[in-house]
């Protein structure tokens, strides 16, 4: 099994941390591959477009090219951004994938603005927009983001290195914004799907992947203690998530 990681606004694969590893070790049979959206990461020269179906046409013409040196069955993860992009992929390409993942995501036909960003947090985040001394900056942005992180600099400061040598364009972030703030879930998806969702999350309500789960009749688990990113605060607790699930509808399937 082949795993493409898709990760959120401004955000790119270096960003996963040490989830990535993990997922490799509780499925060393599996590939694990992360595909930076446009703007980011190894993208981030390119001008993000301005829609969740434009960024995900740009992500999957580059998946299709890694397909061919790939071979075999894929399975698609996303968060938040990634997530709404794992969503609008499912929905328009539902035989690239045997299954999705989809973590603390929402939409905006099924959860109201401010459930979806949170009011609170609203100005942490526009200040953190504004720039600055890129480690408190970093801090900022973690402190919206997680929950279970005893000492944020250290991550922070990895997080402030990512940002210097891939600064993402202030532009490209509104992009993705804008993107996101319109994009609305699909009827239905066609492959099995989990939603997983952290009951602390300060930045999206948890009711917003709520409303995802019962729309696509999909499961739904929750962390007690985690915030928005999950793959930060508890990467073990994701990985064993979505080995029960496999596990669980491999033996139904059969």
């Amino acid at each position: 099994m082949n795993w493409l990681l898709l990760r959120g606004l401004a955000r790119e694969q270096r960003h996963w941390g040490r989830f990535v590893s993990v997922l490799r070790e509780s499925r060393p049979n599996d590939t694990v591959h992360c595909l930076d959206l446009a703007g980011t990461g190894t993208e981030v020269s390119r001008k993000s477009p301005s829609t969740i179906a434009g960024i995900t046409e740009d992500v999957r013409a580059r998946l299709l090219e890694l397909k061919r040196s790939h071979p075999g069955p894929w399975s698609l993860l996303g968060v938040s951004l990634g997530g709404m992009v794992s969503m609008q992929w499912v929905a328009s390409h539902p035989e690239d994938f045997e299954r999705v993942v989809l973590i603390n995501t929402s939409a905006s036909n099924l959860s109201v603005p401010w459930r979806r960003m949170r009011l609170a947090v609203l100005p942490k985040v526009l200040r953190s927009l504004l720039g600055g001394d890129e480690l408190t900056r970093q801090k900022r942005i973690l402190s919206i983001t997680a929950r279970m992180v005893a000492d944020p600099t250290p991550i922070a400061a990895e997080w402030a290195e990512i940002q210097r040598t891939a600064p993402v364009a202030r532009a490209n972030v509104l992009r993705q914004l804008w993107a996101a703030a319109r994009y609305r879930a699909p009827e239905r998806l066609a492959i099995p799907t989990l939603i997983l969702a952290g009951a602390e999350d300060p930045l999206c309500d948890p009711d917003c992947p709520k409303r995802l789960s019962q729309r696509f009749g999909a499961p739904l688990d929750t962390h007690p203690r985690a915030g928005h990113d999950l793959a930060v605060d508890d990467p073990e607790w994701l990985s064993e998530r979505i080995e029960a699930w496999i596990s669980g509808t491999s033996k139904r399937a059969a």
